[in-house]
């Protein structure tokens, strides 16, 4: 099995599953991506047990597709279209007949960009685009808009390290009474992960309780400046390999996004035992979360929404916090690397039949 690889942004996660492919059917990769971005300085040398690690912008789009073809992948997987580069990449490698693999993150919302998309997609998309490979379920309403359905649309793209998130029953159980609890942010500290409506929450908190959680964060960005002066403590972006012990150190996740398509984060806390915050904008809310079972939603520009989550949420028994994280423990299941693996080989089989 030869995989070519076209990404974007590098993460743990991604290479958690790449690493899984090559151990369960002894694939070769070829990988090409973004460097590190500013705000996500992720740690390149843990790529490198999968082979080179390529520069993205370090080779023409002329050169990629040459040594793509020379490699002859059975299939190319590619981050989805936001490099227009590799757009045109993959509608040379499609019309060469090699199979194009697309990740989507993105939720049907009924814009006129996306009402565009769905009557042009015939005549682009599905230029360069074989297999749309979604994260859930809001994503493959948008994808069947776009006309992909069936054995064209595969779910489960995004899938943490579950198994160094997991935490075994014990530590479940003394989770539940740790003697000193904090709420815990992970991301990039940018506009659209709603870090003002946090920031602006989590101060109106403090006041309304007698002795607050204190707030965990950890990332990069603009923006580290207001969480600090609301009172948060800022850890700084940690890399995937420390970020277990943060989650389960702590008492519960908060994502406050307006803007999330899907949110790793959000699994990896689960899997850490960790009951949940997450605004309605989470993608990942729709099979993480369940209200009351494992966690609060609540309305994404609400200041008092997330106010009332926050005391809500510090207010629970030791013994409902348990209940909580064990419940986010069982929903995390759902994603693992070695179901994406078992996807992708599986879904590239049945394309091998069918073209018998």
């Amino acid at each position: 099995m030869k995989i070519a690889v076209l990404s974007t942004r590098l993460s743990g996660y991604m290479r958690s599953c790449l690493e899984v492919l090559t151990r369960q059917d002894n694939a070769s990769l070829l990988i090409y991506a973004w460097p590190s971005q500013a705000d996500a300085p992720f740690n390149t040398a843990k790529f490198e047990s999968l082979g080179v690690l390529h520069n993205r912008y370090d080779y023409t789009d002329e050169a990629i597709v040459k040594t793509v073809t020379d490699f002859r992948p059975d299939a190319v997987l590619v981050s989805g279209w936001k490099d227009k580069g590799y757009v045109k990449i993959c509608r040379q490698l499609k019309s060469q007949g090699f199979k194009i693999i697309s990740g989507c993150d993105t939720q049907w919302k009924g814009s006129l960009r996306q009402q565009l998309a769905r009557i042009i997609s015939p005549f682009h998309l599905k230029k360069f685009v074989d297999v749309m490979w979604v994260t859930g379920e809001r994503q493959r309403y948008f994808a069947k808009m776009l006309g992909y359905e069936g054995d064209r649309c595969w779910d489960g793209y995004y899938a943490c390290d579950w198994k160094a998130f997991a935490c075994n029953q014990d530590f479940l159980n003394a989770s539940s009474s740790v003697k000193a609890p904090y709420f815990l942010y992970v991301g990039r500290y940018a506009p659209e992960k709603g870090l003002d409506i946090l920031a602006a929450a989590y101060q109106a908190y403090c006041k309304q309780v007698q002795d607050p959680w204190p707030l965990v964060c950890a990332g990069a960005g603009s923006l580290s400046a207001m969480l600090v002066a609301a009172g948060a403590e800022d850890r700084g972006f940690v890399q995937p390999d420390h970020l277990p012990e943060l989650m389960q150190n702590a008492a519960a996740f908060v994502l406050p996004s307006r803007f999330e398509p899907w949110g790793v984060a959000v699994q990896e806390a689960a899997a850490s035992g960790l009951p949940l915050i997450l605004s309605d904008n989470c993608g990942a809310s729709a099979h993480l979360l369940r209200p009351y079972y494992n966690g609060f939603s609540f309305s994404s520009e609400s200041v008092q929404d997330l106010t009332q989550a926050l005391e809500a949420m510090s207010c629970l028994t030791s013994s409902q916090r348990l209940s909580y994280g064990q419940a986010s423990y069982s929903l995390s299941k759902q994603y693992t690397p070695q179901r994406w693996s078992q996807t992708l080989l599986q879904g590239l089989q049945k394309f091998r039949l069918q073209s018998c």
